[in-house]
Order: structure tokens, then C-alpha cells, then sequence
């Protein structure tokens, strides 16, 4: 009766204690034998009610303690140890024991006994067992009776431990350092990178310390995993060596159930030599990689997904699609959740944006960074539906919102998309400063390829020479812009869409427009969405305005000083509608904000959208009214937006610890304010703006001037603060700071 339920066993023994019967009266009510009563009793009296949860028995005829340990040490020293190199040691030591008991040892620990398709790159890869599968229960038991201690002594007495949430609920104090090991597996993705990485790294240490080699292994892979996302390829490359030494420790003698460990380090090592642009040695990896899953019969399908994680680095996202896809259909709820992030990316790469968006709504997608990955496709998006503005605002809160692990990652993203929105504008220039502006965190940080697309868009050419004449074959996005800035648009076009880079390649021709505007004007195919064919770098017709009011109003129309003589009601419309970016107005709220009290607003507002389409040299046609709402068909920008691009950055370095960066992008950002904004304006909307910018401005100059001043940075902190109290005299706090950080 040894597979009864907890709460069976927990009824019988009630009832026997509450009606003081014999024990074989109780055996004939329940139909259970009167000697398992007894054992129950007894196991009821001596450890109460937790003790009816632990009924697994060990087999009488398993390996006996002693040597089973000794088994266990033995795989653990030498992880490339097959079962008959151990007997044949044991046999040198006077201990006879078969291969199949050697084998099954191994297996109930995890180390052996797996099929081809189930190949396991990490601990908690394992089958439920009845052992297992008992002792949890009476682990999950222990912990619903708030009996933590009790739960780790149960947990640490498995022998493989398959995936669960309740490890994540056991302090890691409590835990053996084999359940470390498997709990840092279960924590990926689920704690900041940067803390991940700290433990995954003591833990490979302690275990190299104790010899376990084996689980050094296994956490040296996930360690590993986590530096493609927050470290740098360099680091990646010296851990992949460092634990193919910890392999090779006692020879290179062949294991099978080592494969998986072996496949993951190379496809690691192919990943980093492709960030470090060594595209020549990643190539030679990914077809290696790519022969070995074509030789085998069964497949495993992580194995797959990891080949067309190594295809995606390289840029061939039509081969990475193909191995995703193969895949998809052969993992687990979890696996097939992240093969579908990836393969959103894909679509992306791609340009099918919306099917990409589907995919993230509709599996809730969680992991390191994926908040700011899903604002950055909507961004893209955006501009290649012909919204740049929306496509900037997308774009800067995609930057706002990137946590330390994700900066590397998806910084150049951010800022590629902005400056491509910029030039979709007829900005150029100014998207060509904020690419030269960031570059030096990219070098320093040695991302070689972004480093290389960066220098093509500024058409740096001793840069460009040097990646010519490199014997590395450059990666599909560098030769797109490549081909792009040589004038070969139709070659560019034609890689791109064989590759699957379309995303790419939709941004980056916007920064070589005069490759459009030729095949616009001899009336030839441009293989664009015709959305973008309607923004203002191909319409020159279209006028895009640069409305300053962070101080006295400056206005530029297409980058042309206007002399602008307003006044303050006037002024208040104008940054109310270049504030609203394109978006339609009612007139009602125009009415009630500016002219509650007039008997007859709509002469009024007549009368000024006169004067201002006077002013800006603005045709009636692009600032109209219809149906009750004001439309707008030209482009507004502002420099309170730039104000918040700035800021996001600024944030986004300092998260990933790029304090001298992030010092210059706050003092550019605070650098805006020429005075206080709203000046003479009483209108609802002006006294409203006004009160949200300058407590805005407030609390970002308390955050940066508290950086300064730990990152010992006095002077810059007490500058900022001089600034911000010349705009927000009243500010009793910015006083307090200032006068904290001038006497420090």
C-alpha cells in the first residue's frame, strides 16, 4: 500500500486513534492489510503528520551507500568518465561491480541514461521518478506546514531533482550545492543579470574548490548563457576555454552523455567569435555545428534551436528561421515559449512586424530585456508605417525602460531607430550627432559590428576602406550598408530580402535618400512600403517644423532660423500643436482652453490659425479644419523631446555603468533650458505643461546631482543644481542639495 495518498493514510490513522480499535477492525473498514496500520501508526506517534508523506522505501537491492557515493565522486572529478573506465578503477581498488550497476547509479543521479532527443544541458533535464516524485511530495508538504528546514533536508536527499518552483522558495543556505546549481538553471531569466551572473560564478568556484567538476560543469554553462546577454563575447571566449579544461582534466576520453554540454560550448564560442566579428571562425562553427544535426537520426530539438541561435548572430536569419521551425513543436511549454521570442525576432529581421507583435502578445513573453525588445519593434514599426514621431516617442521610452542587463543588447537598436526617424525627417545632421555621440560606448565596449555600421552611416572612409579590404566576410547588415553607401540600391535591396534583414534595411536607406528620390524621379520601383515613400525626406514639399520653447520661442523650418514675432496666446497654440505631433484636435478643447469666456471662439481661432500659418509660411491646406477637429499634415518637432531622448539615455548608461557617459548625456539634456518655459501664458493647458516640465526638471536634477556626488563628480553636480535653480528659483529643495553638495 505503499502508493497511497498521504491523505488516505492521515484517515485511517484518525480514525483509529479516535474509536480505540484494534488494529485488524480498522484493516477490515478500510481493506488495508492490519500491519500497514501499524506502520502508519507508528510512523504517525514518532513524526507526526509529515511523517505519513515519506512512504518511498529504498530497494533492497540497490548499490549500498558507500559505494554509490564513491560512484557518484568519481563522475563528478572526471565528468568525461565512461562506466567502464570506472570499473576498471574500482577493479584496480579490490571493488567488483557490474557496468549495469555503475549505469544505474549514474542515472538515478543524472549523469546517464538518455535518449538522443532528450539530451540534457542542464541538471534539472531529468524525469520524474518515484523516488522523486515521493520525496517532493513530502518536501511540498513540509513547506505547507511552514517547515523550511524540514523541506531542504527532504529536497537535498534526491538524487536528481527535475525542474520545479519550490527550490526557488529555499534559501540557498539550506541547500546542498548540487540544488544550487539546479536552482540557478531555474533562476535564469528571472533575477537582474548582473546578480545572476555574481552567484552562477562564487557557485562554479565552490564547486572547482570541492571538485565537483561535473557540476562546475553545468554551472559554468549557464553562466555562459547569461554573458551572451551582460559581459561581452571576450569574457564568453575565456569561460568556453576555461570549461573545456575542466573537460579535458583526466584526458579526452569520449562520453556520449557529454555531447550536449560539448555542443552548447561551441555554439557559445560561435556566437562570440561572431560578435567579435571573426566571422570566418563563427562560419566554420555554424556549419560544423549544422553537418553534425544533418549526420544524426534523432535530434535533439534545443540543439536545433541553439544552431539557429548561432545563424541569427551571424545575420542569417533565413537559415536561423529554418532551424526554429524544426524545432517549435518538439520542446516543452517553457522551451517552445522562448523558441517563439526568437523567432519573433526573425520576423522582425524580416520587416513583418505586426506578425512579430502578435506573437509577443500572444505567448506573454517575459524575459531579460523583453519590454524594451517589444517597444523597439513597435518603433520600427512605426517609421516604416510613416510615423516618425511616434516612432522617436516609441523609441526613447524603449530606451527608458532598459534595464542594466539589456543596455549592450539593445542600445544600438534604440539609437538606430532614433537617428533613422531623424533622417526620415530630413534631420540628418542631427541623427548623424547622435551616432557619433554614442560611439565611443560602443568601441569601448568593443561591439565590432555595431561599431562598423555606425562608421558606414557617417561615411567615415578609412573605416569603410579598412572592412574592405578585411580577409573577415562582413555580416549581412554591414554589407547592406556597404552596398547602400557605394549607390548599389538595387544589390542592397536584393541581399537584404535574400538574408531577411528588411528591418535593417528600411532604416538605414534612410540615411542614403538620394538613392530614392533618383528612382522617385525617373518613376522606377523603389521596393519601399509606399508609407515611407510619404515622409518628409522624400516629400520635400512637406514642411517639418523645430519648435524650442524651453526658454524664449525659437522656431526653424526645415532647419531655417524663422523670425517669430507672437504673442503669448499665440505662442501657447503653437507649442500646443506641435506637442500633439500630427494628431488630431478638437476644436472644443482649443475653444475652452484658450477662449472659455469668448461668446464667439470660433472667430477667434479663425483669426489666429491665420497668423501662425502667416508666420510659419504654413499652406491653409497642412493646417485645416474638418468635421469639428483641427488637422495638422506637416511634422512638429520640439526640444522638450529631445529634453526626454536625452534624459533616457543619460538613465540607460548610468544603469549600465557608464557613468562618464551618462554625466555628458544629462548635461547635454539639462543644457536644453534656456529659461523657464510658459513665460506670460495663463491659458489651462500652459499652467498645466508648465508645472509638469519644471517638476520633471526638478526631480531629474536631483537624480543627477545625487550621481555626481557618487561618483565623487562635485563640480558637475553643483553646476547642474546653479542651473536649475536659475529655472526653478522657488525650489527649496534643489537650495537644500546645492548647499549640501557645496559644503561636502
Amino acid at each position: 500500500m505503499n502508493n497511497s495518498s498521504p491523505h488516505l493514510r492521515f484517515s485511517v490513522v484518525q480514525y483509529y486513534l479516535a474509536n480505540d480499535i484494534s488494529f485488524r477492525k480498522a484493516a477490515r473498514k478500510f481493506h488495508v492489510g492490519y500491519r500497514t496500520i501499524y506502520r502508519w501508526v507508528k510512523l504517525y506517534k514518532e513524526h507526526g503528520e509529515e511523517g505519513l508523506g515519506a512512504m518511498y522505501r529504498r530497494p533492497w537491492n540497490r548499490t549500498r551507500g558507500e559505494l554509490e557515493e564513491k560512484l557518484v565522486l568519481m563522475k563528478e572529478n572526471d565528468p568525461v568518465l565512461t562506466v567502464r573506465q570506472a570499473r576498471a578503477n574500482l577493479e584496480k581498488r579490490g571493488v567488483r561491480i557490474s557496468i549495469k550497476g555503475i549505469w544505474a547509479v549514474w542515472k538515478r543521479y543524472g549523469y546517464a541514461g538518455f535518449s538522443q532527443e532528450n539530451m540534457p544541458t542542464d541538471l534539472t533535464d531529468c524525469s520524474w521518478t518515484k523516488e522523486s516524485t515521493v520525496k517532493f511530495a513530502h518536501a511540498k508538504r513540509a513547506f505547507d506546514l511552514g517547515e523550511t528546514e524540514r523541506t531542504a533536508e527532504v529536497l537535498n536527499s534526491i538524487p536528481a531533482l527535475p525542474r520545479n518552483e519550490l527550490i526557488l522558495k529555499i534559501p540557498d543556505p539550506m541547500l546542498s550545492t548540487r540544488r544550487r546549481v539546479e536552482k540557478m538553471g531555474a533562476l535564469f531569466g528571472k533575477i537582474p543579470v548582473h546578480v545572476y551572473l555574481e552567484r552562477s560564478r562564487m557557485l562554479y568556484e565552490e564547486c572547482r574548490n570541492q571538485n565537483l567538476n561535473y557540476l562546475a560543469l553545468m554551472a559554468g554553462l549557464v553562466e555562459t548563457m547569461a554573458l551572451s546577454w551582460h559581459g561581452g563575447p571576450s569574457k564568453m571566449i575565456e569561460k568556453t576555454e576555461e570549461l573545456k579544461r575542466v573537460l579535458a582534466i583526466n584526458g579526452e576520453h569520449l562520453s556520449y552523455s557529454l555531447f550536449a554540454p560539448r555542443f552548447s560550448l561551441l555554439i557559445s564560442e560561435g556566437i562570440a567569435n561572431a560578435k567579435l566579428m571573426k566571422i570566418r571562425e563563427a562560419s566554420n562553427i555554424a556549419r560544423a555545428c549544422r553537418k553534425v544535426l544533418k549526420r544524426k537520426r534523432n535530434i535533439a530539438p534545443r540543439f536545433m534551436r541553439d544552431v539557429g541561435q548561432l545563424y541569427a548572430q551571424l545575420g542569417d536569419f533565413r537559415e536561423a528561421e529554418y532551424w526554429y521551425l524544426r524545432s517549435l513543436n518538439r520542446l516543452g511549454e517553457d522551451g517552445e515559449k522562448l523558441t517563439k521570442s526568437l523567432l519573433a525576432d526573425i520576423l522582425v529581421a524580416k520587416g513583418e512586424y505586426a506578425e512579430a507583435l502578435r506573437i509577443r502578445k500572444a505567448e506573454q513573453l517575459n524575459y531579460w530585456g523583453s519590454l524594451p525588445e517589444r517597444l523597439r519593434v513597435q518603433s520600427a514599426w512605426a517609421l516604416v508605417r510613416g510615423m516618425p514621431h511616434e516612432a522617436i516617442s516609441l523609441a526613447t521610452e524603449a530606451l527608458a525602460s532598459l534595464k542594466q542587463e539589456g543596455v549592450r543588447l539593445n542600445m544600438f537598436g534604440c539609437y538606430f531607430t532614433l537617428a533613422s526617424a531623424y533622417c526620415g525627417l530630413g534631420e540628418r545632421t542631427k541623427a548623424r550627432q547622435m551616432l557619433s555621440g554614442i560611439l565611443p560606448f560602443f568601441v569601448k565596449n568593443r561591439l565590432e559590428d555595431v561599431r562598423s555600421i555606425i562608421e558606414i552611416l557617417l561615411c567615415q572612409v578609412p573605416s569603410i576602406g579598412r572592412m574592405t579590404r578585411s580577409c573577415e566576410p562582413p555580416l549581412p547588415n554591414i554589407t547592406v550598408a556597404l552596398l547602400l553607401h557605394n549607390g548599389q540600391y538595387a544589390k542592397a535591396l536584393r541581399y537584404a530580402e535574400r538574408k531577411g534583414t528588411l528591418s535593417f534595411f528600411h532604416r538605414c536607406v534612410l540615411f542614403f535618400p538620394d538613392l530614392i528620390t533618383d528612382l522617385l524621379e525617373k518613376g522606377e520601383p523603389t521596393g519601399l512600403p509606399r508609407t515611407m515613400l510619404n515622409l518628409p525626406v522624400f516629400r520635400k514639399e512637406i514642411p517639418v517644423y523645430s519648435v524650442k520653447f524651453l526658454g524664449d520661442l525659437v522656431v526653424y523650418r526645415n532647419q531655417r532660423h524663422l523670425d517669430v514675432k507672437l504673442k503669448p496666446k499665440e505662442t501657447a497654440f503653437l507649442i500646443h500643436l506641435a506637442r500633439s505631433k500630427g494628431k488630431c484636435i478638437a476644436l472644443d478643447r482649443i475653444h475652452k482652453n484658450f477662449w472659455p469666456r469668448s461668446e464667439n471662439p470660433a472667430r477667434n481661432r479663425t483669426l489666429l490659425l491665420a497668423t501662425l500659418r502667416k508666420t510659419l509660411n504654413l499652406p491653409s491646406h497642412l493646417l485645416h479644419v474638418r468635421y469639428e477637429t483641427l488637422h495638422s499634415e506637416c511634422y512638429f518637432m520640439t526640444d522638450y523631446d529631445e529634453y526626454l531622448e536625452h534624459l533616457a539615455q543619460a538613465k540607460a548608461l548610468r544603469r549600465a555603468g557608464e557613468w562618464d557617459f551618462a554625466r555628458g548625456a544629462y548635461l547635454t539634456a539639462f543644457s536644453l533650458f534656456r529659461g523657464a518655459p510658459f513665460e506670460k501664458m495663463y491659458d489651462d493647458w500652459s499652467g498645466d505643461m508648465r508645472y509638469k516640465i519644471l517638476g520633471q526638471l526638478e526631480k531629474d536634477v536631483k537624480e543627477a546631482a545625487e550621481a555626481c556626488f557618487e561618483h565623487d563628480d562635485r563640480a558637475h553636480g553643483i553646476e547642474i543644481l546653479q542651473k536649475a535653480a536659475d529655472i526653478i528659483p522657488d525650489s527649496d529643495e534643489i537650495k537644500n542639495l546645492a548647499e549640501k553638495l557645496t559644503n561636502t
